[in-house]
């Protein structure tokens, strides 16, 4: 079984990055295009270095609620003496096609991975957020 979560960097508009997201674990899978404030996810990638720090660390990103826009929401979260992270995810996909019906789809999954796959993420992720990388990918797999 296939548990992964990838952001893939898309052609951007002004201050905004534009990121492919998407992820599948047990069975549950979404993707989505979603913009988000550069400086704030390069804020998010800077405190993901050396995370996590204590058992009880935890962090989050919102790419921002919208009716409208698709999003996502995703929370790191130690979970033992060891070092592991929990990765919750929700993505929201909102078809933008048809505008006289909102259609959206919504994702919500978890998984487990060691820090080594973390680490190997984090770094990606940071080159993904710089805006002239396009077609840059950062995937956190389960290696488990």
């Amino acid at each position: 079984m296939s548990e992964y979560l990838e952001f893939e960097q898309l052609s951007e508009i002004d201050d905004l990055l534009k990121l492919r997201v998407k992820g599948e674990s047990s069975g549950f899978a979404g993707t989505a295009d979603c913009y988000v404030n550069e400086d704030q996810f390069q804020a998010f990638c800077a405190q993901l270095v050396g995370f996590p720090k204590k058992r009880e660390d935890s962090i989050r990103f919102c790419s921002g609620e919208s009716d409208q826009w698709s999003h996502f929401d995703i929370e790191f979260s130690c979970i033992d003496s060891s070092g592991r992270i929990l990765a919750a995810i929700q993505i929201v996909s909102r078809d933008t096609r048809y505008r006289r019906e909102k259609v959206c789809f919504l994702a919500s999954f978890s998984f487990k991975v060691e820090p080594v796959a973390f680490d190997r993420f984090v770094k990606g992720l940071s080159r993904v957020s710089v805006i002239n990388n396009v077609g840059l990918k950062a995937a956190l797999v389960n290696e488990t």
